[in-house]
């Protein structure tokens, strides 16, 4: 299988190069990676491609720890829609799960798993690579800084795990900047790369109505709102999904708990003004997928993610099922 990543993450690799002072486009051009593609909406690179490029970056940069510079180096918009998703958690917990879930939408490699150890009462995030070849010393030590740093923007206060493990060896010369990094007990030389999380930071509840999450309402969603009235059950319902659209978690029973009523009161009060939770739904999802769609710049897999789909097929038959054409024959007829 022809595996593949979201090009323009590969944009923080760029970054962390120019860092040292080394020419990114000369050492993607040795690895046959296209630094054009890192600009275009929806391209990806051959995950085997990349791998030569971690490989590459180690034999130029000469400090053992650069990988921890992608803490510093990142940009949501790196991660497509993800990236903007990922800082709209309500918890760390979410956070990770959210990464977990959707991590399909920029690669098609597994990527980690998360799980409880009630013995130290802690949130375990396993970062695993099973459909690849092992991570260098360096996309390990970025992967989970990226992530770190992702936790820490969300949880807006000092974050300090319980522990943070890596599978390679200290490199001495600069162990110190894991410490600095990461704020935690470091383990090398472990069976595993994981962040443990104590279980208080990982559900703490996260501020939801800050700017920084207005800001990243889609432009196409939030004129979708503004077009309806506001005063009505339907379009209190209807805004509810939209928001909820991209963690997947767009029920009945969600939306019922954020207007405080019950699941039983909501669909009844609905049913009064003529309609049903699936009737929305699906109306809204059809909705706001035909203008994504139109736009040729957005990708079809995140238009599924953003829409709350598990996969693009699974988006594709709804598409389908609605308009009567596929997203593509859609997109291409407008």
């Amino acid at each position: 299988m022809h595996l593949t990543k979201l090009a323009s993450i590969q944009l923080v690799n760029w970054n962390i190069l120019e860092e040292y002072n080394l020419d990114p486009f000369t050492i993607f051009t040795k690895v046959q990676l296209d630094p054009t593609l890192m600009h275009h909406p929806g391209a990806r690179y051959p995950l085997s491609r990349i791998a030569d490029l971690w490989e590459e970056m180690e034999k130029v940069i000469k400090d053992p720890c650069f990988g921890l510079l992608a803490a510093k180096r990142w940009h949501p918009a790196n991660f497509g829609t993800l990236g903007y998703a990922l800082l709209m958690s309500t918890s760390l917990r979410t956070t990770l799960e959210r990464l977990i879930r959707f991590h399909r939408v920029i690669s098609d490699a597994r990527f980690a798993s998360l799980y409880e150890e009630t013995a130290k009462s802690a949130l375990v995030f396993d970062l695993s690579n099973p459909d690849e070849a092992p991570y260098t010393a360096a996309r390990e030590d970025a992967a989970l800084a990226w992530i770190m740093s992702v936790l820490k923007v969300n949880f807006q206060r000092p974050l300090s795990p319980i522990s943070v493990s890596f599978t390679h060896s200290r490199p001495e010369e600069c162990a110190g900047k894991y410490y600095e990094l990461f704020q935690a007990p470091i383990h090398f030389d472990a069976p595993a790369a994981r962040i443990e999380l104590s279980l208080n930071d990982a559900d703490r509840i996260l501020p939801s109505g800050n700017k920084e999450m207005l800001d990243l309402k889609e432009e196409v969603m939030t004129g979708y709102l503004e077009a309806r009235s506001e005063k009505s059950l339907v379009a209190r319902v209807t805004k509810c999904i939209v928001e909820h659209l991209p963690s997947g978690d767009a029920t009945v029973e969600k939306i019922a708990s954020e207007l405080f009523v019950s699941t039983r009161k909501l669909q009844r009060l609905l049913q009064e003004e003529g309609t049903s939770f699936l009737t929305l739904l699906n109306s809204t999802r059809q909705s706001i997928a035909e203008q994504y769609v139109q736009n040729k710049n957005m990708d079809l897999t995140e238009i599924a993610f953003l829409l709350g789909f598990s996969d693009q097929s699974t988006f594709s038959r709804s598409f389908k099922r609605w308009t009567g054409r596929s997203p593509r024959a859609f997109r291409s007829a407008n």
